[in-house]
């Protein structure tokens, strides 16, 4: 009789752990060498403060009473030509896990800006890429 009641206990005890779990960690990772640093900030990429400029002595952009810069939708590039030749020798590539341009391309962002002042009407489609480290999440920051 005690086997049985020892055996009840241990049983118990088994499904008590089993039914607390265990905390679940972030899923589908890919480390990275040398990724143990940490990133600080205040989450703000831009002075987006109404009438603000953007750093860099740049020219004052358009911010709503929010504090969120004007973009043009997806919708706002259908019918016109699509000419991914006309600035690819202006393409900027970032740094890993940065996301200030680097001072040897502010020419090339200069060539862009100087080229859409000159033609207001045309417009430039801005494509992101993440790669294949860090989380989901954290490529679409």
């Amino acid at each position: 009789m005690t086997l049985v009641k020892f055996t009840g206990l241990i049983l118990a005890a088994l499904v008590a752990t089993l039914s607390v779990g265990c905390k679940h960690g972030p899923k589908n990772i890919t480390q990275i060498p040398g990724g143990n640093s940490n990133v600080t900030g205040n989450g703000s990429l831009l002075d987006t403060t109404p009438g603000g400029r953007v750093g860099g002595g740049g020219d004052v952009v358009t911010v709503d009473g929010d504090g969120n810069i004007g973009l043009a939708g997806l919708d706002e590039f259908e019918n016109m030509l699509m000419d991914r030749e006309a600035f690819a020798a202006e393409t900027v590539y970032f740094g890993f896990d940065r996301s200030e341009i680097h001072p040897d391309d502010d020419s090339k962002v200069g060539a862009v800006a100087s080229a859409l002042a000159q033609s207001p009407q045309n417009k430039v489609l801005i494509e992101g890429h993440c790669d294949e480290r860090g989380t989901e999440e954290y490529n679409r920051a």
